[in-house]
C-alpha cells in the first residue's frame, strides 16, 4: 500500500513543476467505478471541505479532480432578468494561515466573469511544463489530445449561453447552477500500467507568507492519507466485485416522457411553420424525460445519488467525451434570496454519456500558437445487433441526402463562429460526412480546424461560440429564440459543454448531449427532493419527417433510459 510522500514540501516549493506525491491502483476499478467511491468516501472524511469532484473520460485519457483551489458557480438571479447580472459564488479552499473555506457572492456579467476567469489564468501561465504541448508541423491536429496537466474544470450551460446570444428574448433559466468552473491544482491521472497519480501544483507562489505552502502541505498529507485508507479498502473489498454486482445495490429509476407523440407532432409541426416562413434552415428541437431518486421519507434523504448510476451508463455507452461532476448548490442551501429554511440534499450533479466534440484546443511548442479543432454531428441511425442490418443502416446514413445537407449547414455554422477568432485563410474543413460508431447509434461527423489569432484567447473563443451550433440550429441567434418557445422549459447544462482548459490554453471541451442532470426542488413540507431530467432531440429541417425525428429521439436515449430502469443486459 502506498505511504505518504516524505518530500512534499521540498517538491511544492521547487515549482513550477508538478508535484507527483504517490500513485493507488484502487483495485484496477475503471475510471467511473472509481468515481463512486471517492466522491462517497471524501464526502465521508470531510464534508465542509469544497469537494467538487470532476471526472473527465478525455478520449481515453481520464482526470479526476478533487478539491479545486478556487471555484466559480454561476447563477441566475432577478438581477439577471432586468440587467444581465448572474450571481457568482466564488470559494476559496483555505490553504493560507485560516485553512477553513471562504465564500464570496458578487453579481457580474457573462462577459466579465469571462475576462476574470481569462486574467486569473494568466497568472499560471508560466509556459514551465510544455510536455503536453503539440508540435502542430510534426502532429495530425485531427487526432491531438492535449491533456489535463492544469487549470480549470467544468461546465457552461445552454440557459446561460442562450440567454447571452439573445438577452432581449426573456429565455428562461433554470434555477440551479448555470455554469460551474474550478481550479484544480490538485487531481488524478490515470497512467498505464502504474494506476491513478496524485498531481499537486504550488499555487501559492505568488504569497509571502509561507504558511500558505505549509497549510498545503498538510491538506495534500490528509488528502493521501485518505486516498490510502479507500485504497486499502477496495483491494479488501471490491477486487473481485463485478460491475454487475456493484450496480445491483443501486435502486431503478423510471424517466418518463414529457411530451407525448402527439405533443412532439404539434411542437415538430411548429417547427415546420418556421422553417417554411424562412425564420431558420435548421432547428434542433429536444423534448424531456423525467423522474426522481429514490427518497426515504424517515430521513428526508435520497437514499442514492446520480453518480450511483456512473458506472452502469458508462459501461453501457463508452463515451468518449463522457463526464460527472458535482456542485453544491450555494443557492439551494443558503436560499438567502428566498429566506426559505429548505433541508435536504442540495448538491447539483451533472453526468454526462456525450459522444461530440466541440472544441479541442493545442498549443504549439514551438511558435506558441493556438489551433482548434472541432467535430459537429448532424445525422443519426440505430445500431443493430444484427451484423447485416447494422451495416444497412450504416450505409443508409452514408446515403442519406438529408443528413448531409443537416451535417453541412452546421459545419458552414461552425466555419462562421470560428472566422471571428482565427487567422485569415486558417479555417479548413479536412474531412466531410465521416461515419463514427458508438454502443447505441451511427453518427455523421466532420472535421473543422484552424487557428486562432494572435492574442486571443481560447477561453474567449468557448465563451463567444456557445451554444454550439449542432444542438442549435442556423441561423443561431433565431433557433434559441424558436427553441425557448417549443420547448417550454429551461434546458440547464444540457446541451451546453463540459470539459477543461489547462492555463496555457490548451484543452478539449464536449457537447453535453446524452446528459443527466440532478437537482433539488421543494415539496409543501419544504424538504428538498431530487429530481432527474433527460433530453434528446435533433435537428429539424424542411425534408425531415416527424416520425422519424421522434424515432431518432429514443434511439439516442434507449440505452440511457434502460440502465437507469436496470433493465439492460
Amino acid at each position: 500500500m502506498p505511504v505518504p510522500n516524505q518530500n512534499i514540501t521540498s517538491q511544492i516549493d521547487s515549482a513550477p513543476s508538478p508535484a507527483i506525491n504517490s500513485s493507488w491502483r484502487f483495485g484496477d476499478l475503471s475510471a467511473a467505478e472509481l468515481m463512486t467511491h471517492l466522491q462517497h468516501h471524501l464526502l465521508n472524511q470531510d464534508n465542509e471541505a469544497n469537494w467538487q469532484l470532476v471526472w473527465l473520460n478525455n478520449h481515453k485519457q481520464p482526470v479526476i479532480g478533487l478539491l479545486p483551489k478556487v471555484s466559480w458557480s454561476v447563477y441566475p438571479t432577478d438581477k439577471q432578468r432586468s440587467s444581465n447580472l448572474y450571481k457568482v459564488v466564488k470559494i476559496w479552499r483555505g490553504d493560507g494561515p485560516n485553512t477553513s473555506k471562504s465564500i464570496t457572492a458578487s453579481y457580474i456579467s457573462y462577459l466579465d466573469w469571462q475576462d476574470e476567469l481569462i486574467a486569473y489564468s494568466k497568472i499560471y501561465d508560466t509556459n514551465s511544463d510544455n510536455s503536453k504541448n503539440i508540435n502542430v508541423e510534426n502532429a495530425n491536429l485531427e487526432n491531438a489530445n492535449p491533456g489535463y496537466h492544469h487549470g480549470l474544470i467544468g461546465f457552461i450551460g445552454y440557459d446561460i449561453a442562450a440567454h447571452e446570444l439573445s438577452p432581449t428574448d426573456s429565455i428562461e433559466l433554470a434555477q440551479q447552477p448555470c455554469a460551474s468552473l474550478g481550479h484544480y491544482d490538485i487531481y488524478l491521472t490515470h497512467i498505464a500500467d502504474t494506476g491513478w497519480e496524485l498531481t499537486s501544483h504550488q499555487t501559492n507562489k505568488y504569497s509571502d507568507d509561507t504558511t500558505d505552502s505549509e497549510a498545503q502541505q498538510k491538506l495534500l498529507t490528509a488528502l493521501i492519507s485518505s486516498l490510502n485508507e479507500l485504497d486499502h479498502k477496495l483491494v479488501e473489498k471490491h477486487l473481485s466485485q463485478t460491475l454487475s454486482e456493484t450496480a445491483s445495490k443501486v435502486e431503478p429509476i423510471v424517466l418518463t416522457a414529457q411530451w407525448s407523440k402527439r405533443d412532439y407532432q404539434q411542437a415538430f409541426d411548429r417547427t415546420q411553420d418556421y422553417l417554411q416562413q424562412g425564420d431558420c434552415y435548421q432547428i434542433n428541437l429536444t423534448q424531456k424525460w423525467s423522474g426522481k431518486l429514490p427518497y426515504n421519507n424517515d430521513t428526508n434523504q435520497p437514499t442514492v445519488a446520480l453518480i450511483d448510476y456512473l458506472p452502469a451508463l458508462h459501461y453501457n455507452t463508452k463515451a468518449p467525451f463522457a463526464g460527472y461532476l458535482s456542485v453544491d448548490d450555494y443557492t439551494a442551501k443558503h436560499l438567502s434570496e428566498s429566506g426559505s429554511d429548505a433541508t435536504g440534499d442540495n448538491r447539483f450533479e451533472l453526468l454526462s454519456c456525450s459522444p461530440e466534440l466541440f472544441f479541442t484546443f493545442t498549443k504549439d511548442s514551438d511558435t506558441g500558437k493556438h489551433h482548434i479543432l472541432t467535430k459537429p454531428i448532424k445525422g443519426t441511425m440505430p445500431r443493430s445487433l444484427d451484423q447485416d442490418q447494422d451495416d444497412a443502416h450504416k450505409q443508409q446514413l452514408i446515403d442519406s441526402e438529408k443528413d448531409r445537407a443537416e451535417n453541412v449547414m452546421i459545419v458552414d455554422l461552425l466555419r462562421n463562429d470560428l472566422g471571428k477568432y482565427a487567422k485569415i485563410g486558417s479555417v479548413k474543413v479536412p474531412q466531410l460526412f465521416a461515419i463514427e460508431s458508438f454502443s447505441n447509434v451511427h453518427h455523421m461527423v466532420s472535421t473543422i480546424i484552424a487557428e486562432l489569432k494572435a492574442n486571443t484567447h481560447p477561453l474567449a473563443v468557448l465563451f463567444g461560440s456557445l451554444p454550439a451550433g449542432s444542438i442549435t440550429g442556423t441561423p443561431k441567434k433565431r433557433a434559441v429564440e424558436i427553441i425557448s418557445e417549443l420547448e417550454t422549459s429551461a434546458r440547464g447544462a444540457y446541451c451546453g459543454t463540459m470539459g477543461y482548459m489547462n492555463f496555457d490554453g490548451s484543452g478539449q471541451w464536449n457537447v453535453l448531449i446524452r446528459t443527466l442532470q440532478a437537482n433539488a426542488s421543494w415539496n409543501d413540507e419544504a424538504v428538498s427532493e431530487r429530481h432527474l431530467n433527460l433530453w434528446a432531440g435533433g435537428g429539424i429541417t424542411v425534408a425531415s419527417d416527424c416520425d422519424a425525428e421522434y424515432q431518432e429521439c429514443l434511439d439516442k436515449v434507449g440505452n440511457l433510459l434502460a440502465v437507469l430502469a436496470k433493465k439492460y443486459k
